[in-house]
């Protein structure tokens, strides 16, 4: 052991001593005396929290745990036990704020769990969910992807393809996929972000419509994320370099080049040789295939779009502020893709069937109240939201590169930003100064590379 930590642990148990009886609220079931008394409703009580928190204060059991993790081999480094007793101290550092040393305990009491139940065990559900919160709460965006992915992995063992209980799971962590490519949480590339929500979408929707049909309203949801998920999947691949695609067939063909040279006797001789030169029917294929890849994409909005209004139609008992909301994003959609007059046709629709009656006066001024960016689709995901608000208020971010001679930035480095905190910001500043192309600076009349240049993003 640590003889500092040892020290430390000795005098959190000396300044303890006067507060034992309330003290035993938090003590590791794995290290309990099995001679306690069974009577003392104190040493049953488990981890303080809720209301008895107030009264014994939370850093009290948090500081017991510190000195007693340090000694796990007392009793077994996977005693079950030991891994419930983790679990509520995580939750007391969670309540507490103390995010980073939840995170520790929770990770411990993850790998208990998975030693005494296996890596498919669903007992470990519950921690992972915890996980999510607090690495969210942190701004771990990595970490957040990676329990999400945890998560959908479990809940897809314990349970069979079509069963409907997976549906909530791939929801959300489709909607976090979605969320993680929009606002760039992540350091994958963006194709393959949206590209992983866009899988999670149609895994949803194949469920529930070999289950329920195609028009029940459950697929409304994944419905609009398959929409969500194609649009910004079409802008990614409109994106693309050409050369990234394949054409049909070879990119070079053979041709015959002639040519005529003198011979000694003063006549002339045609030699011929083949050779490959490129092939421009290949190249005009390989614009064919990345148009027809974004065709496919825009064409998978609007049939989602379409299949949304479709739903409401064959169910009249859905709310009329859902219905037009479905009407106003197709007709957006319409707009996008310049179908003014279908477009203006469907907004009157949604417009009729809010003003029909009296109750939808606020979502007529919502969706009609003033002009809207398009698509104006969203997904939420609240606590994901919550943060990333928090971190948007003022946040500065002042960062250093150089630009090469052809324009181009490197060495990108972040020397603060404003909160220090801001994890989101600092990833979408450093990709944002990589994707720019920079006029160079030129001396004698050529390019030249420039080192050190700062800026300052305000997000």
């Amino acid at each position: 052991m640590n003889s500092n930590l040892f020290q430390i642990g000795m005098v959190v148990l000396l300044l303890s001593i006067p507060c034992i009886p309330h003290a035993q609220t938090a003590e590791n079931p794995a290290r309990t005396n099995a001679s306690a008394n069974d009577n003392d409703p104190a040493a049953d009580a488990g981890p303080a929290t809720g209301d008895s928190q107030e009264q014994t204060g939370n850093h009290r059991p948090i500081a017991k745990y510190e000195w007693e993790s340090q000694e796990p081999e007392a009793d077994g480094v996977y005693d079950p036990a030991t891994g419930e007793y983790l679990l509520s101290v995580g939750l007391v550092y969670q309540k507490d704020g103390r995010h980073e040393e939840a995170v520790k305990a929770f990770n411990r009491a993850l790998q208990i769990k998975r030693v005494n139940e296996g890596l498919q065990g669903a007992g470990q559900l519950i921690i992972l969910e915890q996980l999510i919160k607090s690495n969210i709460a942190r701004a771990d965006w990595e970490a957040v992807d990676q329990n999400y992915h945890q998560l959908l992995w479990v809940h897809k063992r314990n349970y069979d393809t079509g069963d409907p209980r997976l549906l909530p799971v791939i929801d959300m962590v489709g909607r976090w996929k979605l969320k993680a490519y929009k606002e760039n949480l992540l350091e994958s590339s963006a194709i393959t972000t949206i590209g992983e929500s866009e899988k999670l979408f149609s895994n949803t929707i194949n469920i529930l419509q070999r289950q329920y049909g195609q028009h029940d309203p459950r697929l409304i949801d994944p419905l609009y994320g398959r929409a969500l998920t194609n649009y910004q999947y079409a802008i990614e691949v409109a994106n693309k370099p050409q050369d990234e695609f394949h054409g049909t067939g070879s990119p070079t063909r053979t041709q015959v080049v002639c040519r005529t040279i003198p011979t000694p006797n003063g006549g002339a001789r045609r030699i011929c040789n083949t050779i490959r030169v490129p092939d421009p029917s290949y190249y005009s294929s390989r614009a064919n295939s990345k148009d027809f890849a974004v065709a496919q994409r825009i064409s998978a909005v609007g049939k989602a779009l379409k299949q949304v209004v479709q739903i409401h139609e064959a169910h009249p008992d859905l709310p009329g502020d859902s219905h037009a909301r479905a009407l106003v994003h197709l007709a957006d959609w319409n707009l996008l893709m310049g179908k003014k007059t279908t477009a203006f046709k469907n907004y009157k629709s949604a417009h009729q069937v809010l003003t029909d009656t009296s109750e939808h006066q606020e979502t007529v001024e919502e969706l009609f109240g003033k002009p809207h960016y398009l698509p104006a689709l969203r997904l939420p995901l609240p606590e994901v939201d919550k943060k990333l608000e928090e971190e948007k208020k003022a946040t500065t971010v002042l960062a250093s590169f150089d630009v090469s001679s052809t324009g181009r930035a490197k060495n990108v480095k972040i020397i603060e930003s404003e909160p220090e905190n801001a994890t989101s910001a600092r990833r979408k500043a450093k990709k944002t100064i990589k994707g720019r192309v920079y006029r160079p600076r030129f001396e004698n009349g050529e390019p030249v590379e420039t080192l050190n240049n700062k800026i300052r993003i305000v997000d």
